[in-house]
């Protein structure tokens, strides 16, 4: 189903961002470094992304659980992408429960208290479910935290379910998988979308959906990418 679109863009402003050197992160700050609409990019990460612009911060940061360190660099942010994750089957399943939904509760309530405001954008992914639905325990655990994100007291509330991302960037960022479905992706565009693609839906909705609640599975990105 086609997205709603607002004629009157809400400016992204001053931007936080988290994973920018992950693969969907690094496309999300290549956006938003060409975005007119974003005045300023703050970066939290544990090492740099290699990027010089004159509107980007980055800040080498590793307590992603610690609400009172977060909070300073929240202050006047008016818009959030959380692009921070890892694969299930690289950490044991504690360490992906707390990177995938600790860390985004002490990012929300930081942001609740320094920035109650500010549009929140989910990197999350398709299957998964806020009743706690799910195919596998990855997805129950991205239920989770989409849960986590509808109960804080933020007002705009963006969620992004993706299915396969293509790497947009250089072979050497590919995973094996990513030589089958790569291609298969470019025969069948409703699998799954390029993480450039991603990144463009993501701003395009933070900017021009005029509603404060919103969910977007794959298909709905596809459509408003057409």
């Amino acid at each position: 189903m086609p997205t709603p679109t607002d004629k009157t863009p809400r400016p992204l402003g001053r931007v936080l961002l988290t994973g920018a050197t992950g693969m969907v992160g690094s496309s999300v700050l290549a956006a938003l470094l060409n975005a007119e609409s974003a005045s300023e990019v703050v970066a939290l990460g544990r090492r740099p992304s290699g990027r010089d612009h004159e509107k980007l911060t980055e800040v080498s940061f590793t307590d992603f659980g610690d609400t009172q360190a977060i909070e300073p660099y929240l202050i006047g942010t008016d818009t959030v992408f959380h692009c921070l994750a890892t694969y299930s089957a690289r950490v044991s399943r504690a360490e992906y429960e707390e990177i995938t939904v600790d860390w985004l509760r002490a990012l929300l309530t930081a942001c609740e208290t320094a920035a109650p405001k500010a549009a929140f954008c989910l990197f999350s992914a398709q299957g998964a479910r806020a009743e706690g639905g799910g195919m596998s325990f990855a997805l129950k655990v991205k239920g989770e935290a989409e849960n986590a994100l509808f109960a804080s007291t933020l007002k705009r509330k963006l969620i992004f379910r993706p299915g396969y991302i293509a790497p947009s960037g250089p072979r050497s960022s590919w995973k094996p998988a990513d030589y089958v479905f790569k291609p298969l992706q470019r025969l069948v565009p409703t699998i799954g979308v390029t993480s450039d693609e991603l990144a463009r839906a993501m701003l395009e909705t933070a900017m021009r959906d005029p509603r404060d609640t919103v969910v977007l599975e794959n298909s709905d990105m596809r459509a408003l990418l057409e």
